[in-house]
């Protein structure tokens, strides 16, 4: 027991996760694992191979043995969907007050901030938070991912401003909205069996039941957001985007059938999309949400949930999603068995930015992406991070695309007109993004 009077025992000093730590983080349970057990070690990813092993096999080996078998042999968190949610149906008004009674103007302003692969718990998240809250929107969307393995402490610490015993890392808030908040679901939460993300994470977001109240709780990793003009329908393509381990990481293996996630709909999202939903029973605008990619100049895309939706969605659609780190905005396409989408990357929301990345599929037609240079850290150029904000008034729908610095890039105007989404106008504000058509105006066609 202290004396009297003596001075009380003090913690290691608080810090926010470094970029750095983040860099090169393969998209795997195994190395995400053990990218965690390094980071607990507070061995950088830099650091020599010895001193990796040194650090990994005196203290962390048998704790990361020990996740990573819990994550193969335990069963992933069953899926959550609405069938018991007490009159709840997933299905939201997309306005600016909380209650069930409908705004008095259809044209008041609904402002929603969109951030994708946010969940890192670094300087740049916190920045990133900061700005959204300054936007004050009536909602808040999270596109997933929460690193490195998405578990209860990560959660703590990158998205619920927790902090954890005995933890130096000082913890990151996400940004409630005055009506509602959610999140969806991504890969990296599922490298934890998704147990975090649907018992500690969701049922603190959600529709909130009064004014400045707190949320009633998020009870699936899907919804819908709509008003008489527009539908935000937000999908969970993190559910099933896990392939065999191990062997989808070598490159000319993760090609064979089974290998490599293809991350299809989950069953009762489908049911409740055909049930409830109805995308193509009205002439509302659709905005989809989520986590991965349909197409990509950049990577492979993940084409499944685009041919599993044309059974359901028969127009075109603004489509948002994270999982690439970059902000990149395509124009119209679409595989021939899938559904057209307007495609526009966000995953630049907390997770480094990787610059100077080469094309690798000319056929979707990129537009405009972001490959400025934020800072270099230990020799390796970073880009920017940042976000999004829409505004919805009755049938027109402003997009405001953002960098960490709160500095307007992009904005985009589009109408709904009989269902159909119509293009109006895009500014490419900052000039130094790199432009890969002179026809700027291919992205709103």
């Amino acid at each position: 027991m202290a004396s009297q009077g003596s001075a009380p025992r003090q913690g290691p000093p608080e810090f926010r996760r470094e970029a750095l730590d983040l860099i090169g983080l393969r998209r795997s349970p195994f190395f995400s694992q053990y990218r965690r057990q390094l980071d607990k070690a507070g061995v950088p990813p830099t650091a020599s191979f010895p001193h990796k092993i040194g650090a990994f096999f005196s203290r962390h080996l048998f704790i990361w043995a020990y996740n990573y078998l819990k994550f193969l042999f335990c069963p992933k968190h069953k899926f959550q969907d609405y069938r018991n949610s007490a009159g709840d149906n997933g299905v939201y008004v997309l306005q600016t007050g909380v209650g069930p009674t409908p705004q008095p103007d259809p044209a008041s302003p609904v402002r929603v901030t969109l951030v994708g692969d946010w969940g890192t718990g670094t300087s740049e998240a916190n920045e990133i938070a900061g700005h959204v809250t300054d936007f004050e929107p009536h909602f808040t969307v999270h596109l997933g991912d929460i690193y490195y393995v998405g578990d209860a402490e990560e959660v703590n610490e990158n998205c619920l401003g927790k902090k954890e015993p005995y933890e130096p890392i000082r913890p990151v808030r996400w940004p409630l909205g005055s009506v509602g908040s959610f999140a969806m679901n991504g890969n990296h939460e599922m490298y934890a069996n998704g147990n975090a993300y649907f018992n500690l994470f969701l049922p603190t977001l959600g529709i909130r039941t009064s004014a400045g109240g707190s949320p009633a709780g998020q009870k699936a990793s899907f919804f819908c957001l709509e008003n008489e003009f527009w539908r935000i329908i937000a999908l969970d393509t993190g559910y099933n985007s896990l392939g065999f381990p191990i062997l989808e990481q070598i490159p000319g293996i993760r090609r064979l059938p089974g290998i490599a996630p293809t991350c299809p709909l989950p069953m009762p999202l489908l049911a409740w999309l055909r049930d409830v939903v109805k995308p193509s029973a009205d002439n509302r605008g659709i905005v989809l949400l989520t986590h991965h990619q349909y197409f990509s100049a950049f990577e492979d895309g993940y084409p499944l949930p685009a041919r599993q939706l044309a059974a359901f969605i028969n127009r075109p659609t603004l489509w948002f999603w994270g999982h690439e780190h970059r902000l990149a905005i395509y124009g119209k396409f679409g595989t021939s068995d899938g559904i057209q989408a307007y495609g526009r990357c966000i995953g630049h929301g907390g997770f480094p930015v990787t610059r100077g990345r080469q094309i690798a599929n000319p056929e979707p037609p990129l537009v405009l992406y972001d490959d400025r240079r934020y800072k270099i850290i230990d020799d390796t150029e970073l880009g920017f991070n940042g976000f999004v904000n829409l505004t919805f008034r009755a049938s027109r729908l402003s997009i405001d695309y953002r960098d960490i610095q709160n500095r307007q890039l992009l904005e985009e105007e589009w109408e709904v007109d009989n269902g159909m989404l119509c293009g109006r106008s895009i500014q490419n504000v900052d000039t130094e993004l790199s432009q890969r058509t002179a026809d700027l105006a291919r992205a709103i066609r």
